[in-house]
């Protein structure tokens, strides 16, 4: 998968409102065979209200062009807070926890650090998980801590402050509800308003627990917790696993598991998780994952009276791109609402490359 940095398409108001009856014979257009500024083709799919459908010929209605410039992603930590991130990363459990030289501590000062550095180019926003309270080691409730937004690296230090005990360790462990705590991630990052994209980065040092109606807070809920990770990325929202100090552990399987089914695993190396057993490591992984490319990233304007959202084409530098969800060399859109679009492969490449880019969202209507 191309990893792409994000950016925005910055777009005028559209006056084209009436854009679809100044044309004659506009309809839908397919997404992999555009003319530039009009004209038809076929062969590709085109879309609806409902997604993208094959089969449809058309002419362009309505183009949006402007030079992309750079939007901060959006980023949520879900960030580990059972009792086990109280040992050290060798994994050995201290007589009332290992204070600075645990892992809670290790998490904590890179995750400030990388936040503090970056605060102004990353949305970040963090949730520690089990954090509903009511005496429940499983529960976790609704909301953030901190809410995703530039400038964080304050709260975000303060509330992992107000978790840590005295002697630099975590204080009030809890179990490992890592379903739980990405599902109430997704819902947290499906409700901003923005068009950023958005990304869980996962923390965490052990096997997913807390099974729904379970007697045993311990009973696995591995499976459930992959799929949940599975169906964030199906929503748009891709996940970040790292791994601290889970080398040779009965979670290294289930935590590459994640991160193939949360879209940035490892390719090249083994495991597809990131582990780290450092706070330099844990650093650098975040800093890796804060600055994947999103630069070929564009926000969808409304569309023109008569266009359903779907229903565009994608230009780089005047040049087509084809739409392709494979992500391999074409575009999709990003999320379920399509309001923005990301550009995989050479025409990416090209966009980063160039010293002055233009962008093309072109709509193809619908005038039934």
């Amino acid at each position: 998968m191309s990893r792409a940095t994000s950016t925005s398409l910055l777009v005028a108001a559209l006056a084209a409102g009436a854009a679809c009856a100044l044309v004659s014979g506009c309809h839908r257009q397919p997404l992999d065979s555009r003319t530039g500024g009009g004209g038809s083709g076929g062969g590709g799919t085109a879309g609806t209200g409902g997604g993208p459908i094959a089969g449809t010929t058309g002419s362009i209605c309505g183009t949006v062009e402007e030079v992309g410039r750079r939007l901060p992603a959006d980023f949520l930590i879900l960030l580990d807070a059972s009792g086990s991130m109280n040992d050290d990363a060798s994994n050995t459990t201290c007589d009332g926890g290992c204070g600075a030289s645990s892992k809670w501590a290790l998490a904590a000062s890179a995750i400030n650090e990388i936040v503090s550095h970056t605060e102004q180019s990353t949305n970040w926003g963090l949730k520690m998980f089990a954090d509903g309270g009511g005496g429940s080691s499983c529960a976790v409730g609704n909301g953030v801590v901190v809410p995703v937004a530039a400038g964080n690296a304050g709260a975000i230090a303060a509330a992992i402050a107000a978790r840590t005990s005295a002697n630099g360790g975590l204080s009030n462990g809890t179990r490992t509800p890592t379903r739980a705590a990405v599902e109430m991630g997704v819902r947290y990052l499906t409700g901003l308003t923005d068009d950023h994209p958005r990304f869980i980065l996962l923390v965490t040092d052990n096997l997913p627990n807390c099974v729904p109606g379970s007697a045993d807070p311990v009973a696995d809920d591995s499976a459930a917790a992959i799929q949940a990770v599975t169906d964030a990325r199906q929503l748009g929202i891709p996940t970040f696993v790292i791994g601290i100090a889970m080398a040779g552990q009965p979670a290294e399987a289930v935590l590459s598991a994640m991160a193939v089914a949360g879209g940035y695993a490892r390719v090249t190396s083994s495991p597809a998780y990131y582990p780290v057993t450092s706070a330099g490591e844990l650093y650098s992984t975040m800093d890796t994952a804060s600055s994947v490319k999103r630069d070929c990233v564009f926000s969808v304007p409304p569309p023109p009276t008569g266009s359903r959202r779907p229903d565009i084409g994608v230009r780089v530098n005047g040049k087509n791109v084809p739409f392709d969800p494979s992500h391999t060399n074409g575009w999709d859109f990003t999320n379920a609402s399509w309001t923005s679009v990301q550009v995989y492969g050479p025409a990416c490449d090209e966009y980063l490359a160039a010293e002055t880019t233009r962008v093309s969202i072109d709509f193809y209507c619908d005038t039934k």
